[in-house]
């Protein structure tokens, strides 16, 4: 984790409330400390005639602080939580701050004054951080000097000019510093472009310093070469995420990945009907999208000179199970086990019939697109659906024109075709309704924002689909979706907020728990906590397992949740969403429910 220091230095003008707004922007930007710097003006200064000097001077009288409005600006600081440090030029100031000031929380010594060894002692003494700029200073001489405070600093490699041309930062200082054995690393900007920071992070530097402004054009001698609050937010964000950037030295895809890699890959189509013990080459099939089968370097790899085990037609994907026995059917244990505590699996419009006949489940979610919906293409599977079967329905997430479903939007088009949608698919749950005699869960994704307050985003959700009279159920859902092709950060029913938004009025949702582990992660919460305040809002659960923020629809195992066992237990239909788990006559269903009934049976440790 990187920590910024917001420098506000010479940027108040004086005054107080600009102080405190800084403070302010620099908290709200996610930094770690907000620094400003003192000297006493009735002894610092000797007389001169410099004309660079007198400026100096002129802008730092401008912008003093007194004892008395620095304490209660570090008094501001900690009602806000944020670190308060102050940069001192000489050890007379150190020591009258120090004695009436007990409470800073670092302190800085600026590179004018980097080989300030008793200035330096007599901070450490304090028993606080304590940062220190190298900036006009030859490394080896700072290296040779700081040598024996290495493990007890934080070195800041730093030139002292204001601005820095670009191309004169020497960011391998920061590895020099590394290599002689500074155990802490820094970098104090005072750059022109904050990006050179992520360089710097790059190298080694923990710490960030640079100065903040509300107003790059202000006057003043430190403005130009500062960054805005929202510079800041940017920085923290990148610098609080560069490990994660980093990453691994050996990727492995990610789901987001491999739904671009199925949706825009390619596989193989038969061109003409095969018989089982046939014998087929690359040539024998077309190569076209979506990848819902093998694919070319998986055939020429894996099953090329291999045999046909079961035939295929014309215009079928080559799958895995045309070479290997996956089985047509589950064992009958397996079916009793999934009955009896009411636990289905997905399924699509055209594998309904297919999955029914190898699982045999009894409870089943149709997971409709909109084109499925808008081209009136349901109800000619009504006839299939068994009068004993539990049903329940997934929304499509996505409307026509690559936008997300919305009920709820302030744009017409967006708002009409959404409503569409939903009342055709409603009407479709009437039916089945009539077919089954039972009460049909429709299960919607509503991530979608239009006021600033949550509260009223959830009550316009809320007010739309209790006024209807069929029964819709907004899911949990994860801080980052996996929404077209890409990541995209979602603002509802992912939150500790929305846990108290939905206890205080009772309302129901859909429990995801592959998404609940993935939003609690993210905030840095105990998923276990959230389930069970949640627990008795559950009108309908899907099922898979999770690993961290992004990591969503792993396989049963594959992820952290453990046993499922206490899971199971809920009295709601349950339906695993393994990702892929269809794939290859649904073996990754097959293999999940398999570990699920095993947990089950042996009633392992409870959540």
């Amino acid at each position: 984790m990187v920590k910024i220091i917001a420098e506000i230095g010479i940027n108040h003008g004086g005054n107080i409330n600009t102080a405190r707004d800084l403070i302010k922007a620099a908290q709200a930007s996610g930094c770690w400390g907000v620094k400003f710097q003192f000297r006493n003006l009735h002894t610092f200064y000797q007389n001169t005639d410099e004309v660079s000097d007198e400026m100096i001077r002129a802008e730092i009288e401008r912008n003093y602080f007194s004892v008395t409005e620095l304490r209660e600006l570090n008094e501001f600081c900690k009602n806000i939580e944020i670190k308060f440090g102050i940069s001192f030029f000489r050890l007379e100031d150190a020591e009258m701050i120090c004695s009436n000031i007990e409470t800073i929380d670092f302190y800085k010594i600026p590179s004018a004054e980097c080989l300030n060894i008793p200035l330096l002692n007599f901070l450490l003494e304090q028993g606080k951080k304590v940062f220190v700029s190298t900036g006009g200073h030859v490394t080896s001489k700072v290296i040779e000097k700081l040598k024996t405070y290495k493990n007890d600093i934080v070195i800041f490699h730093c030139i002292a000019n204001y601005p820095v041309r670009l191309g004169d930062q020497d960011l391998n200082v920061i590895s020099s510093f590394k290599d002689s054995g500074f155990s802490n690393l820094g970098y104090s900007s005072h750059d022109d472009s904050w990006e050179v920071c992520l360089i710097a992070i790059s190298k080694g530097a923990k710490w960030i310093e640079r100065h903040i402004t509300l107003d790059k054009s202000a006057n003043g001698l430190d403005h130009n070469s500062s960054s805005t609050p929202h510079e800041f937010e940017r920085l923290g964000l990148l610098g609080n995420n560069f490990q994660k950037i980093l990453g691994n030295s050996e990727h492995s895809p990610n789901q987001g990945e491999l739904v671009n890699l199925q949706n825009l890959g390619t596989s193989l189509y038969a061109r003409k009907n095969f018989s089982q013990g046939e014998l087929t080459k690359i040539e024998d099939y077309e190569i076209k999208a979506p990848r819902v089968g093998i694919s070319v370097d998986d055939f020429c790899e894996r099953f090329r000179n291999k045999p046909l085990l079961k035939e295929i037609n014309k215009g079928q994907p080559l799958i895995e199970s045309n070479f290997v026995d996956l089985g047509d059917t589950v064992n009958d244990s397996l079916k009793y086990f999934c009955r009896s505590v009411g636990l289905g699996l997905p399924v699509r419009l055209h594998d309904y019939e297919s999955i029914k006949k190898k699982f045999d489940l009894g409870t089943y979610e149709f997971h409709l697109s909109f084109s499925e919906v808008l081209d009136g293409n349901l109800h000619s599977l009504l006839s299939k659906v068994e009068p004993d079967e539990n049903i329940s329905i997934h929304l499509p997430d996505y409307i026509p024109g690559n936008r997300l479903l919305d009920p709820i939007s302030k744009d017409e088009y967006t708002l009409l075709k959404s409503l569409e949608i939903i009342d055709k698919t409603c009407e479709w749950s009437d039916r089945l309704e009539q077919r089954t005699e039972k009460r049909i869960n429709i299960v919607g994704s509503f991530s979608c924002t239009h006021n600033k307050s949550r509260k009223e985003n959830l009550d316009q959700i809320f007010d739309f689909v209790l006024s209807r009279k069929n029964i819709i159920l907004p899911q949990w859902l994860p801080v980052y979706a996996w929404y077209f092709g890409g990541s995209a950060k979602l603002e509802l029913f992912n939150s500790d907020q929305d846990i108290e938004y939905l206890t205080e009025n009772n309302f129901k949702i859909c429990l995801d728990f592959s998404h609940l582990v993935m939003s609690a992660d993210y905030f840095s919460a105990d998923w276990k906590d959230w389930y069970h305040r949640l627990k008795s809002l559950t009108e309908h659960v899907h099922i898979s397992d999770a690993n961290g923020p992004t990591s969503e629809g792993l396989m049963i195992g594959n992820g952290r949740i453990g046993n499922f066992s206490e899971i199971l237990d809920i009295n709601k239909n349950k339906i695993l969403e393994c990702w892929q788990g269809h794939i290859n006559q649904g073996q990754g269903f097959k293999e999940s429910l398999e570990i699920l009934e095993k947990q089950y049976a042996q009633r392992g440790e409870a959540l």
